[in-house]
């Protein structure tokens, strides 16, 4: 997902930049509403999924191994004592990447969540001093002292407002005209456009040229919708419209709306009106318009190869030298040659199979990564080192990080060892036996005199007959303890066997920091 939209955001990018750089040109030629549309392209990227690419390969044979090995994890707890890695803060809160983006999205909405209630409120006083004029189908025209030009808002409830003074300072036919673009807007879906780019903006608020890329916009949209009212209009009526937008340019305009009021814009804006390219143009500009869509899409598209591994060849049987208990859980042994009295009675022209190269077994990591010296498997798929993508790669680098964590905290306690073994010499069964005894006798005393006394004891408030069955349970128990099988457990524990395990404790560890050097110096050469 990352991957998905870090590729978006620098296709984006680069589509915007393409647009900000010919827009001038095609609004020359095929006109302002050619050029709105323009917008079109990086907005359609947004939506374009990944395009997977499906590969078939060949794959050696696949070894389980773990980066711990077994002699390491399976001491028991006297021999090795594993202390878990204290998380940072960061790490319990999710991890960096996990508080990055929670802080791009607290950011994104406050931002998006600011200019709505600033909208609201807006439209709130609007509403609260309007005075209805007219409806046009669905479209109140409304008469307030809250607006200094007309304005066209509402998705849900589409209305224009005009300021108090609006029949004084048009005259009919620039008020027809002023009337005529707000309509425009809600005809065309501009508002809805609006606020699918500010949701944009909000979610690229880090990137400048999206903040280029909304003011050109929002120009676009302005000169289309001038475009839209004088192709309807009559050759007289331009001058008009032109003084219209003129006394329109001053106070401010809703975020949420379009309205003609854009000082800053006027004198593009009038310039734009004196373009009025051929009809046909037009249609030419739209052909193009879809199919630079078409084109730019599969060419900016995030790309994904998925792996379809294919099980290599059985090679032919050789002997193997049987391995050791050590060795077997490291590495395969070499196959071991025939016999030369058996090679020289084959016949001249057989020649001995050539045995397999040896491959690495895979280290797993966790149940999603798996390495071995050509290929990684992660999240199921089976990749070469040159094939991860740069997220790939710091997953397999934090995977490692975490195995070496956990292998520094890896201690081998020859102390634990030396007491075990001084602690099983000073056990006398004997002894222990003698003493059990004794107890035994004493718990009987014990029960003979609770009879004895059982009315004092029920006088003081105290059960006797609870009193007893404790005593008996406890003889049962002592009782059934098996001095022989203690005996057996006892002589069992040899110190060279605990001396032999702590050495094969310590060479597994060894082992197991080799390779982690292993994986990281491959991730360096790998051009990180």
């Amino acid at each position: 997902m990352s991957a998905w939209l870090l590729d978006t955001l620098m296709a984006t990018s680069a589509l915007i930049v393409l647009v900000l750089v010919v827009r001038e040109p095609v609004r020359g030629r095929f006109g302002s509403r050619v050029t709105y549309g323009l917008w079109l392209i990086p907005a359609a990227r947004l939506f374009m999924p990944t395009l997977t690419e499906t590969v078939e390969r060949t794959v050696p044979a696949q070894v389980a191994f773990h980066p711990l090995p077994a002699p390491v994890v399976s001491e028991s707890v006297w021999m090795a004592r594993v202390t878990p890695v204290d998380p940072s803060l960061a790490d319990r809160l999710g991890g960096w990447p996990t508080l990055l983006a929670g802080a791009w999205l607290a950011v994104a909405a406050s931002l998006f969540l600011s200019r709505v209630i600033a909208f609201h409120r807006d439209r709130r006083a609007i509403l609260a001093s309007a005075v209805g004029i007219v409806h046009v189908g669905a479209v109140r025209i409304v008469r307030t002292p809250e607006v200094a030009s007309p304005v066209a808002l509402g998705l849900f409830d589409p209305l224009i407002a005009v300021p108090a003074d609006f029949e004084r300072r048009y005259s009919e036919r620039e008020r027809r005209l002023v009337i005529e673009h707000e309509l425009a807007h809600h005809r065309s879906g501009d508002l809805i456009a609006n606020l699918f780019a500010f949701v944009l903006l909000c979610l690229q608020w880090f990137n400048p040229l999206a903040w280029v890329a909304h003011a050109a916009f929002r120009f676009d949209q302005e000169a289309a919708c001038d475009a839209r009212v004088l192709d309807k209009a009559d050759a007289g009526d331009r001058a008009d419209y032109g003084r219209a937008i003129a006394k329109a340019a001053s106070g401010r305009a809703l975020l949420f709306a379009s309205a003609l009021d854009r000082p800053t814009s006027l004198h593009r804006r009038l310039e734009s009106m004196l373009r009025s390219p051929h009809p046909a143009r037009h249609s030419a500009g739209r052909l193009i318009i879809v199919t630079a869509i078409a084109a730019a899409l599969p060419l900016t598209a995030s790309r994904a190869i998925e792996y379809v591994d294919i099980p290599s060849p059985a090679a032919p049987a050789a002997p193997f030298a049987r391995p050791s208990p050590a060795a077997s859980a490291a590495v395969p042994i070499a196959p071991v040659p025939a016999a030369a009295a058996a090679a020289a009675a084959q016949p001249a022209a057989a020649v001995a199979p050539v045995p397999p190269r040896p491959v690495t077994p895979l280290r797993s990591f966790d149940g999603d990564l798996s390495i071995n010296e050509d290929f990684v498997v992660i999240r199921g798929k089976t990749k070469r080192w040159n094939e991860l993508t740069p997220s790939e790669k710091a997953e397999v680098r934090a995977a490692v990080a975490k195995a070496r964590a956990g292998l520094a905290n890896v201690h081998i306690d020859r102390d634990a060892m030396r007491d075990v073994g001084a602690a099983v010499s000073r056990i006398r069964i004997d002894e222990i036996q003698r003493d059990l005894q004794q107890a035994q006798a004493g718990a009987s005393q014990a029960l003979r005199t609770i009879d004895e006394h059982a009315p004092d004891l029920r006088r003081s408030g105290v059960d006797p007959e609870r009193m007893k069955a404790e005593l008996r349970a406890a003889q049962q128990s002592a009782a059934s303890i098996d001095f022989d099988a203690m005996r057996q457990q006892l002589a069992a524990i040899d110190p060279r066997q605990l001396a032999q395990s702590l050495a094969a404790a310590e060479e597994s560890v060894r082992k197991a920091s080799a390779e982690l050097d292993r994986i990281e110096a491959r991730m360096g050469n790998e051009g990180n």
